[in-house]
């Protein structure tokens, strides 16, 4: 699903309107009506509702919604802010189809809401621009104060769809976002997330072929697309052609973090893996998990050698940043021209020696979490510049990248960034990582191209955490229930 811009939306909107044909008002309709639907799934039992509009069309959505929740039996109340005389023509449109309503000025007439209720936000939508002040922002303030629940009605007032919002900012505050056709950029970025709260997108019916012909940088991975990526294995193959897996990992005192990597590798599909440790982990490796085979690195705490190999490289779970560790990993990319997965202290030594991204080939991929990958890049002042500084990094090295978190955004080497859907909080344990780069070196191993391999095992490693936390109806997880998981993951996605 591409992310479109407020503007592209806007003109998606025209296009629509121009070629269906339909006119606004019916449009917006259907937009609400959509709205609606999603709103009655979320809320079986009725409530009090509290609508809050403004004068454009975001209030003109919010009028019509009103207006079908009433003519459902819901208790609904209107507010209205601003001159409804200069309102859009379809806001006007829909005022006039309703019975009642109140009209805000300033604090004086902020309505009294009981904490069982909803408050709608109608009062800006995407095209916003600029901080809300005077009246709005008085009235927005004052309905994050409330104990109701909130929910936006496209985007939070106050909130940019596709650019940094300002320090200490006035936002409506949403515990959901119903948003319309596509989800806003904002919808992804850690700064944004008390002002969307969960988010869910409707389809309001616009032109799918003018949808399709905008150019974006920014997709969310479907499921249906997902499932096309999953590797297929024959009657007749055997563990040497459904994956061979070199991973260079552990030393003294980590050697957890290698263990969970190829552990996480085979249930992940690889056929034949070969652990490549100190020789302080070889008991741990081959008594934890007897299906590798292993080879011992001359250094007795820390790797001080890489052995070249015609098989997929995976490098850095608990690898540690020895000297000798970094001089091994030099020599080897230098040698080595196929694509690796770098993770971990792989990229800390990165990090630490610039000089070495050179010899790292193309179309590589590396699996930082935020604060790895900012040790790459430098310091950003907002979400919007760290999503700028990935794609610059990705098109000027020539790798693909996931920067985990919610909704890891994972890039290619042209530049496009995917938005991941699958995960939870319950995947910020110790370990999580780790199991990730198990799972990306398998499908990489398994035959997919580098961005494809990062897409999918994205994609099954936060549907293993989903599952996880559903089978274990607990808050949180080890690192170990998301490789337990794994397998049910996978059975999800192709039976979805």
């Amino acid at each position: 699903m591409k992310v479109l811009s407020s503007e592209q939306i806007r003109k998606a909107d025209q296009f629509t309107i121009k070629n269906e044909p339909i006119s606004s008002i019916d449009l917006m309709e259907r937009a609400s009506q959509a709205f609606v639907t999603k709103f009655l799934g979320l809320h079986p039992e009725k409530k009090s509702v509290y609508v809050f509009s403004g004068t454009g069309n975001n209030g003109g959505d919010g009028l019509a919604i009103a207006r079908m929740l009433l003519e459902r039996g819901w208790k609904v109340k209107v507010y209205i802010v601003g001159d409804s005389e200069k309102g859009s023509p379809d806001f006007k449109t829909n005022l006039h189809l309703l019975s009642s309503f109140e009209l805000i000025q300033d604090q004086h007439n902020f309505p009294a809401i009981a904490p069982d209720s909803i408050i709608l936000d109608g009062l800006f939508g995407s095209g916003l621009s600029r901080p809300l002040t005077g009246v709005y922002g008085d009235l927005v303030k004052f309905l994050n104060e409330q104990n109701a629940e909130r929910i936006a009605i496209d985007i939070s007032s106050g909130l940019y769809a596709d650019q940094p919002i300002p320090d200490e900012p006035v936002a409506f505050e949403s515990h959901y976002t119903i948003s319309f056709q596509s989800p806003k950029l904002a919808f992804f970025l850690p700064e944004s997330e008390k002002y969307v709260g969960q988010w869910r997108v409707v389809d309001i019916g616009l032109d799918k072929s003018f949808i399709e012909a905008q150019s974006s940088n920014y997709n969310l991975s479907e499921a249906k697309e997902i499932r096309d990526l999953m590797p297929a294995r024959s009657t007749f193959t055997h563990k040497n052609k459904v994956g061979r897996l070199f991973a260079v990992a552990g030393s003294i005192g980590k050697m957890g973090a290698a263990v969970l990597c190829v552990r996480a590798a085979f249930k992940a599909g690889a056929g034949l893996i070969n652990m490549h440790v100190p020789a302080c982990g070889i008991d741990v490796a081959q008594i934890s998990i007897p299906e590798a085979m292993v080879s011992v690195d001359k250094g007795q705490d820390f790797i001080e050698s890489i052995p070249e190999t015609n098989d997929t490289v995976a490098v850095g779970p608990g690898l540690g940043t020895n000297k000798y560790t970094v001089e091994a990993l030099r020599l080897f990319l230098r040698s080595h021209k196929k694509p690796v997965v770098l993770d971990a202290d792989a990229l800390n030594i990165l990090s630490e020696n610039k000089d070495l991204l050179k010899e790292v080939p193309e179309e590589s991929i590396f699996t930082p979490h935020p604060g790895e990958f900012k040790r790459l890049v430098g310091e950003w002042e907002n979400d919007f510049e760290k999503l700028d500084k990935l794609r610059e990094y990705c098109f000027a090295h020539k790798l693909n990248i996931v920067l985990k978190g919610a909704f890891s955004a994972i890039c290619n080497s042209a530049g496009e960034v995917y938005f991941n859907p699958t995960g939870n909080p319950g995947l910020a344990t110790a370990g999580s990582g780790d199991v990730l780069t198990g799972i990306v070196g398998a499908f990489l191993a398994q035959g997919l191209v580098p961005f494809d391999a990062l897409r999918l095992a994205v994609f099954i490693h936060g549907l293993a955490g989903d599952e996880a936390i559903r089978n274990l109806q607990a808050p949180w997880i080890q690192a170990s229930d998301i490789i337990d998981h794994i397998p049910n993951a996978v059975r999800s996605l192709l039976n979805d």
